[in-house]
């Protein structure tokens, strides 16, 4: 039990590193992400302690009712200390989200751009075409300026769809990630 809890604790530790890119370890450091680790990691320590004081172990417990107690003290408070800390993190995160919208003024938390924000009926762009001199121009810029103002509008949308699915799902904390591997892979 205690080296499959070590063997759990280095790869915490190898997790905490990544996700910072180097920046905390398992001592130092200040997200969210590591705290929960520690937090995790506090309140599984004493499950191989228990185990070793328990009959199966070295036997120093016999009476069958405290260990039975025990476990279910320590499955409960594990368990639901890192659930409201989880959930304490993702009302954090949607208050800083509820705050930000409110002050960029807009209420799907996407950037305004051109004056639209998101655009016609289907949330595409369709500004009026026409054509001066041979060159195509839309609302007023060449067609390679059009497209890279489109391309970033599409981004935007599509950094707002992510943050909103990794919200509901309560990996908030994985949304830069995501968002640098979708980037990565040119998406």
């Amino acid at each position: 039990g205690v080296i499959l809890f070590l063997t759990m604790a280095s790869f915490n530790r190898l997790q905490i590193i990544e996700y910072s890119n180097g920046a905390e370890g398992l001592t130092t450091g200040d997200s969210e992400f590591r705290k929960a680790t520690l937090l995790l990691l506090c309140t599984w320590a004493p499950f191989p302690t228990w185990f070793v004081m328990s009959p199966e172990g070295f036997g120093i417990i016999n009476n069958v009712l405290i260990i039975q107690v025990g476990w279910a003290f320590l499955n409960i408070v594990s368990k639901f200390v890192f659930i409201f800390y989880i959930q304490r993190i993702k009302d954090l995160y949607c208050n800083r989200l509820k705050t930000k919208r409110e002050l960029t003024g807009n209420a799907n938390g996407t950037k305004k751009m051109f004056g639209v924000s998101g655009g016609g009926m289907h949330g595409s762009m369709s500004p009026p075409d026409f054509e001066m001199g041979g060159q195509m121009v839309m609302n007023g810029m060449d067609s390679q300026s059009y497209e890279m103002a489109d391309k970033e509008a599409k981004r935007e949308k599509l950094n707002a769809v992510v943050i909103e699915t990794m919200n509901f799902l309560g990996m908030a904390q994985n949304t830069d990630r995501f968002v640098r591997l979708l980037e990565k892979a040119d998406v």
